[in-house]
């Protein structure tokens, strides 16, 4: 599983679902870095989204939501 972050100010962001204050999961690498690439179009250079690896299904869990 993959989720999309940003380090904003020294923190990290996560991207959220959009019909939900979950972090938004990908289960396909190559989907969500087309989907990174389209939201950096669109953001300032110094805020990039970028795609995380989640070691196992769990740990979106733990993750600041």
């Amino acid at each position: 599983m993959y989720i999309v972050a940003r380090n904003v100010n020294g923190r990290t962001e996560y991207l959220k679902d959009s019909s939900s204050t979950s972090n938004k999961t990908f289960d396909d690498f190559s989907i969500a870095e087309n989907f990174v690439k389209k939201l950096n179009t669109h953001t300032q250079s110094d805020k990039k989204w970028y795609v995380m690896e989640l070691e196992d299904e769990h740990q979106d869990e733990i993750l600041p939501k």
